[in-house]
């Protein structure tokens, strides 16, 4: 049985693609081992969870909460060695060292990175054992956080994939956009695998004319950048009364500020605490329009397509969409999901749209559940995975 390691710098929990491949894997016969970081303390029952539900997995965590003996005792021995051994892996993943060791003890015959942090590990282990090695490129990662190359943290982040990628076997990205990005950058095949999720049904319950319009949006972390702003502007410029909902960990400030800039005639804001990674689709399936409210800036958001996207499809939300580069050729090739909006006027007019024709909202629903069911899922990208991996051992 060939073995795959699956690395991230963070918590499982917060990285269903990672996820996704571990099961995909195990249902193909592979033994899956996974080395991973938690910093968190409220995400570590999630992880729990997935390690639980999936009990032929094995696996190396590293406790960096800083909340036991043993967390504080990691912190300081990894900053000590850190400060001994500075380099650019240790910089962009402070658990390199720690990871390295466990990722060359598990002596995989191929190894995965998620997430560029895990990148250099993965490349150094699958050296070590004269394995394999790939890269899930979740994101356009020089330009994940400033448009600006310049930048320390841009520079950091060129280096390391100047010099890891081309040493890969394999690289996966989640939209076209970030493929042909890599792809021309390094002049390789890189392959789309989209953030999908595996089939669920749900039953979508006729929405009546008295019923508030019920908005979601989620993301890990409600705060600044993602959009929420224009869509509360949009909100009270339609004048129509509508149930915000927000999943996330909260940023206490921005929240506060928010629900004071809504007009409380027209917008009720509700948050929501954070669930399993499973269970946003039985709460999704509840409400009836999804904010994909990404922006333009850095490039990396304009290019992208997000888990929220396909969380929206598959639990039969209809879709309002910003206007990226990545969002319009999405919703060019499936208009039948929803719309998109280019500012807060836009979104205003489609939000009364959809409020005073509920007959166009449950098909744009319909819509979605059913392209979700039969194309957008993991079925599909599970098995182009697969491929991926297979040719990838072969060769």
């Amino acid at each position: 049985m060939k073995k795959v390691c699956l690395i991230t710098p963070g918590h499982i929990s917060t990285n269903p693609r990672l996820v996704k491949e571990s099961i995909a894997l195990s249902k193909n016969g592979y033994q899956v081992h996974i080395i991973f970081t938690q910093y968190v303390s409220g995400q570590i029952r999630f992880d729990e969870q997935i390690l639980n539900d999936n009990p032929d997995w094995s696996y190396n965590k590293l406790d960096w909460t800083g909340h036991t003996l043993f967390s504080k005792f990691s912190r300081f021995a990894r900053k000590l060695l850190n400060i001994l051994k500075l380099s650019n892996p240790v910089k962009l993943n402070r658990n390199f060292y720690w990871q390295l060791t466990k990722a060359i003890t598990a002596n995989a015959d191929l190894y995965i990175a998620h997430n560029l942090g895990a990148l250099p590990v993965a490349v150094y282990a699958a050296k070590k054992n004269s394995s394999k090695c790939g890269f899930d490129a979740e994101d356009f990662h020089r330009y994940e956080t400033t448009n600006d190359l310049d930048a320390p943290t841009a520079k950091l982040t060129i280096a390391i994939e100047n010099k890891y990628i081309p040493q890969v076997n394999y690289v996966t990205a989640s939209s076209p956009l970030i493929s042909e990005r890599y792809s021309s950058l390094y002049n390789l095949q890189v392959s789309t695998i989209l953030n999908v999720f595996p089939k669920a049904k749900h039953i979508i319950k006729q929405n009546t004319s008295v019923l508030p319009l019920q908005l979601f949006w989620f993301s890990q972390t409600i705060g600044q950048g993602r959009g929420l702003e224009t869509v509360i502007k949009a909100i009270n410029k339609s004048q129509v009364f509508v149930h915000l909902n927000l999943l996330g960990q909260q940023s206490t400030d921005y929240v506060r500020n928010l629900i004071g800039g809504a007009d409380y005639r027209y917008c009720r804001i509700i948050i929501h605490d954070t669930v399993a990674p499973d269970e946003i689709f039985k709460l999704a399936q509840k409400f009836d329009i999804g904010l994909a409210s990404e922006a333009k800036e850095p490039v990396n958001r304009d290019i992208c397509l997000t888990n929220k996207l396909f969380t929206y499809i598959q639990s039969g939300l209809a879709v309002l969409a910003s206007n990226t580069t990545a969002q319009k050729d999405f919703m060019d090739k499936y208009p039948e999901i929803g719309d998109l909006y280019g500012d807060e006027q836009d979104l205003s007019v489609l939000i009364i749209r959809y409020n005073s024709d509920r007959a166009k909202l449950l098909n744009t629903k319909r819509s979605c559940l059913a392209l979700g069911n039969h194309d957008l899922n993991w079925e599909t990208e599970g098995s182009k995975f697969i491929s991926i991996i297979e040719k990838t051992l072969a060769s």
